[in-house]
């Protein structure tokens, strides 16, 4: 359950052509430390440019966060994205929700994010395949720091019992 399909260094490292061999049409972020730094709602122009390589190959790129709709909605304001808020995860509830409602075939969708305890499971709980991305800043907020004290050696334990669990730099470097 805590295991990611893959882990890539950024986000940003997901081409879209490697989406249509995988049949992937959508992909649901994570946003703090994911799409964005989590203490700043400033983006870099890569991302940008990224999103809007996603929307030219018609990938739609949802934002999925436990935070609050408004708390979102300022951090995108001007990114082509969409938004489910207040997902609680780990919980799948709210993802299987929204992908029923919307009509999203489960087997379409990747979900990313920088966390194992959080991210990967809820990603995984809902039959998605999931990306564990490095955090895009060092420090984390007061919540995620436990979070990350049991993920440590987690991810330590499966990379040891797993091989091709070690950054990569596309979704084609997958063994």
């Amino acid at each position: 359950m805590f295991k990611p399909y893959i882990m890539l260094n950024k986000i940003t490292d997901i081409d879209a052509q490697d989406l249509k061999k995988l049949g992937i049409t959508t992909i649901m972020t994570d946003l703090d430390n994911t799409l964005l730094p989590w203490d700043s709602n400033d983006y870099n122009l890569s991302l940008r440019k990224w999103l809007n390589q996603m929307n030219r190959a018609n990938v739609e790129v949802m934002v999925v966060s436990n935070n609050s709709y408004e708390r979102v909605e300022k951090a995108v304001l001007d990114l082509p994205v969409s938004i489910v808020a207040r997902a609680v995860k780990p919980l799948p509830f709210v993802i299987m929700k929204h992908l029923h409602e919307m009509q999203i075939d489960p087997q379409s969708v990747l979900f990313v994010g920088d966390q194992v305890m959080t991210d990967v499971l809820a990603g995984n709980m809902s039959g998605l395949k999931t990306v564990l991305v490095k955090p895009l800043v060092n420090t984390d907020a007061k919540k995620t720091r436990v979070n990350r004290f049991f993920e440590r050696p987690l991810l330590k334990f499966m990379q040891s019992h797993d091989s091709n669990l070690n950054w990569k730099d596309s979704l084609n470097d997958r063994d």
